[in-house]
């Protein structure tokens, strides 16, 4: 005998329409959208499939509570922390809430990404970055830092507490810990195929260059661009990685798709992968070179640079003849 499963429609709560085409429009997108192509077309099976059994049917009656509730749902479904949907009825793009305004107005009161700059033992430096907000905007305190940091002998760089941010910022850090003329250091493919490379900046400030030691530091509160920078260094061999895996936020979003009922939602729809690897840190994190504590993560770097240094030095001595 075969047993026939039979799926149970719930219906639509009077209350809920707006939300019930909105759904289905976020199914769409994502099958329609989602850089990686089989896991869209599960996702949006899998939105389906909720939908109709009325899973999603929480918070009609506050739509901003709707927004978060989704967000939620589809990131734990696609497994990716980029994907969101926000309520902007008066907004012809999503990342235009209160959110993304609030963490823009509190820039100078985070030193516009710059947290701390301070010179350790055996002239290493130490910087923490918790912020990528738009160049124009920390262009003027990165170029500050980086010029503070320029002239020591290794460099601890931090980027726990950071969430991510812009990256038309990433992309000039991390080549500040790069030779001119260097191979392009991350790639970005779509589902149409690979995007032409973006040009190795003009930096602002003075480049830190390929040689001197850099240890970098994450933890799970480091998130999409910061990121991108550890993983790029690491998988150049230019940095050694210290901390706990990083947040796994590989994905750069697309454009908003606006939904009915002035919801949008925006998905990531580029991936960008290292031509050392072929891969990147999506889902994994940034996998560190020595896993150490929170507390003991800046002591460890600075002993480790220190046997660096130590070891340039023995290095570089002349032999004492017999």
């Amino acid at each position: 005998m075969i047993a026939a499963l039979l799926l149970v429609v719930q219906p639509v709560p009077a209350n809920c329409a707006d939300e019930h085409v909105a759904i289905a429009e976020i199914a769409d997108a994502i099958d329609q959208k989602y850089v990686l192509v089989d896991a869209a077309k599960r996702s949006a099976a899998a939105v389906r499939s909720k939908l109709e059994q009325g899973a999603f049917y929480q918070d009609c009656d506050d739509s901003e509570a709707f927004a978060k509730h989704m967000t939620k749902q589809l990131r734990a479904i696609l497994s990716d922390g980029h994907v969101f949907v926000e309520y902007a009825p008066n907004s012809s793009q999503a990342g235009e809430g209160d959110w993304l305004e609030e963490w823009r107005n509190g820039a100078p009161a985070r030193g516009f990404g710059v947290r701390q700059v301070e010179r350790i033992k055996s002239n290493i430096s130490y910087l923490h970055l918790t912020d990528f907000f738009e160049f124009s905007a920390a262009e003027k305190a990165l170029t500050a830092a980086f010029e503070l940091v320029s002239r020591s002998d290794g460099l601890i760089l931090d980027l726990r507490k950071n969430p991510g941010g812009s990256p038309e910022t990433e992309w000039p850090v991390q080549w500040t810990f790069m030779a001119p003329g260097s191979q392009i250091p991350l790639h970005r493919e779509t589902r149409l195929g690979k995007k032409p490379d973006l040009e190795e900046p003009t930096l602002s400030w003075p480049r830190y260059g390929a040689e001197r030691p850099l240890a970098i530091i994450v933890d799970k509160t480091t998130f999409s661009a910061p990121e991108a920078v550890a993983y790029s260094l690491q998988a150049q061999g230019r940095a050694v990685i210290f901390g706990s895996p990083s947040g796994g936020g590989a994905h750069m979003l697309g454009d908003a798709v606006p939904l009915t009922g002035g919801w949008h939602i925006v998905i990531p729809e580029t991936r960008p992968y290292s031509p050392h690897t072929g891969g990147n840190w999506e889902g994994t994190g940034v996998i560190p070179d020595i896993e150490t504590s929170n507390e003991g993560a800046v002591e460890t770097a600075q002993k480790w640079i220190a046997g660096e240094l130590e070891s340039k030095r023995a290095a570089s001595k002349p032999e004492t003849a017999p």
